[in-house]
């Protein structure tokens, strides 16, 4: 995974500019009617939208940390009760879209430059308020105009600048704010569990942890930070669906020169290999080599930086698994290798374009298979929609047009079905092309 972190210098001073334009409460909060009362009434879990995609987060301040500036309210000081969102470091920030959490009314704009305050008045409870800070708003955006739940209302702004929520109540009391996760429904709750959290006390510092361990703070910034976790650390699963799949793959696994023809994916070559969601095809590319010299001379690299993962011994050689690096939810199987290292175990970081041995032997073809896997899924891929563009224009000076000539699309091979008995193609391959043949 690519490293990213702004030094404490950095974070120091643009935190302490978000704080200065972070303040709750003060003569421009909306009157209630009546005010709130969070003693006789606690607020029901009534947010069903997320304000980012959180699939694409790295970490999530805690509430009542040391993150950022003093953010509090009527009945504490001296914390941050808000929840800073960091995305992940191989993600261009600025191109994240934020949306309104709720059905509700802007109530006020705030530009305090770097950081802008958007607030979103609840319609469904009048008396909560929705703090969004640091983000883009849309040119088109009001104060005193309506918004939908789920619907636009921005863009992250920079890698320099967290954008960060905070939930304003006015009660009976005085000003409250609560975290975010005390009001979202369970529903909602799934998407941060997809990520690896178990609950939403992992985002929430208590009051009485907090005043165990206490902040002190000089013109709304911290002056210590006390010895508590500020962050929360999520694990997010790659969303194809959603996100697409990235070219991140550079290294031609195989000599490039040796290569003649290359089986289509989801071809009748070979046997069934297939994933959780398609089945009787194969969902992996073979290699046919040239006959310029024996085939167990063709040279097997790692396609890219990672982590043996699997190593399986073969009837015609080893299956080696690696997951990369990068993008550590896709996995590589690079099948009938003969290691150049045979102590090569599990646990063993490669890099991309490092030798791990040669192919086999004449008596099988290389294959290599893509994955994506999940806890919930294993979902094969394209080894063709893995690669950059700087790669794939290496095969199309050797013929290939387009990505798509080497993959046969799901809906046409609905369209054309095989049929299998256990793991083997019977009754013919079908009508479609299986290979495709390098110039």
């Amino acid at each position: 995974m690519k490293k990213w972190r702004l030094n404490l210098f950095s974070w120091a001073a643009l935190l302490m500019l978000a704080a200065a334009g972070m303040r709750c409460g003060g003569e421009d909060s909306p009157a209630s009617p009546t005010g709130y009362d969070l003693d006789k009434n606690p607020l029901p879990r009534f947010v069903r939208a997320n304000f980012i995609d959180v699939g694409r987060m790295a970490r999530i301040s805690r509430f009542r940390s040391a993150a950022g500036g003093d953010y509090s309210d009527d009945l504490e000081h001296c914390r941050s009760m808000l929840h800073y969102f960091e995305p992940r470091p191989d993600l261009e920030w600025a191109s994240l879209p934020l949306f309104s959490p709720v059905d509700g009314k802007i109530v006020r704009i705030v530009q305090n430059q770097p950081v802008l305050e958007l607030v979103i008045q609840a319609q469904e409870y009048p008396d909560v308020e929705f703090h969004l800070f640091n983000l883009s708003p849309l040119e088109t955006l009001r104060v005193g105009g309506s918004v939908r739940a789920g619907e636009s209302v921005g863009s992250y702004v920079e890698r320099q600048t967290p954008t960060a929520i905070a939930v304003s109540v006015n009660t009976t009391w005085g000003r409250r704010l609560i975290s975010w996760f005390d009001i979202i429904t369970d529903s909602l709750w799934f998407t941060y569990g997809e990520c690896g959290i178990a609950n939403a006390s992992e985002f929430i510092i208590s009051k009485e942890a907090r005043d165990t361990d206490p902040l002190t703070c000089s013109g709304g910034l911290f002056t210590s930070a006390g010895r508590l976790e500020n962050w929360t650390v999520l694990n997010c699963h790659w969303d194809i669906e959603g996100w697409g799949i990235p070219r991140f793959v550079d290294v031609n696994y195989i000599d490039f020169d040796r290569v003649y023809k290359i089986s289509k994916f989801r071809s009748a070559v070979g046997h069934d290999y297939s994933d959780d969601d398609e089945d009787c095809r194969s969902m992996k590319h073979y290699f046919w080599l040239d006959g310029s010299d024996g085939w167990e001379t063709a040279r097997i690299f790692s396609p890219v930086n990672g982590t043996v993962v699997w190593r399986f011994e073969e009837f015609l050689g080893t299956q080696l698994w690696i997951r990369s690096e990068e993008y550590p939810d896709f996995q590589f199987c690079i099948f009938h290798l003969l290691l150049a290292d045979s102590t090569l175990a599990e646990g063993r970081q490669v890099s991309a374009g490092e030798l791990l041995g040669t192919h086999f032997s004449g008596r099988t073809y290389s294959d290599i298979a893509v994955a994506l896997i999940t806890p919930y899924r294993r979902r094969l891929i394209s080894w063709f929609d893995v690669m950059t563009d700087a790669l794939f224009q290496r095969y199309q000076a050797r013929g290939l047009a387009d990505r798509s000539d080497v993959i046969i699309s799901r809906a046409e091979r609905d369209a054309h079905p095989l049929t299998c008995a256990g793991e083997n193609f019977i009754g013919g391959t079908g009508v479609l092309e299986d290979w495709v043949t390098l110039r």
